[in-house]
């Protein structure tokens, strides 16, 4: 229920950034920006917040999520019909709205959806020890063959 629960936020607001900047400030039609919000929150749901998310920090996640929906949002739009808009500041507004959102939704699925993970958090008694030896300086070649008592 949880991931059902993020799944929902996660397009709901994808729909809402999309189609403030997209439907309203570019004009793209509602039909293009609903295909284009299903098919970049379920990719970056599956990519970025399952399988990238726990094995990551918040900021790399973010900086992904950047990276895919700036390439989903271009290639999607350079498919269309309409060439008028400027496909790469387009693209780069929407994946910089879509990033602030992805900060701040991967710190709710951290704490609400994940469970807590032993393998992220840092212990705090790491306990290095080094190595020690009755040598100090290490046999040269020459001094192998001799004894070393007198």
């Amino acid at each position: 229920m949880k991931h059902v629960r993020a799944i929902f936020l996660k397009l709901v607001a994808t729909l809402s950034l999309l189609y403030v900047i997209l439907g309203i400030g570019f004009g793209l039609p509602f039909p293009i920006v609903l295909t284009l919000t299903l098919f970049l929150g379920i990719i970056s749901y599956l990519l970025g917040d399952l399988l990238l998310l726990p094995r990551a920090s918040n900021l790399l996640a973010t900086i992904s999520d950047f990276a895919l929906s700036f390439i989903i949002v271009w290639f999607y739009l350079s498919n269309l019909a309409n060439t008028s808009l400027n496909l790469f500041f387009v693209s780069v507004l929407t994946s910089i709205a879509l990033s602030a959102f992805e900060f701040l939704f991967h710190k709710y699925m951290e704490s609400n959806v994940f469970e807590q993970q032993t393998e992220r958090q840092v212990s705090d008694n790491l306990h290095f020890q080094t190595e020690a030896s009755e040598e100090l300086y290490p046999l040269e070649a020459t001094d192998k063959g001799k004894d070393t008592k007198e």
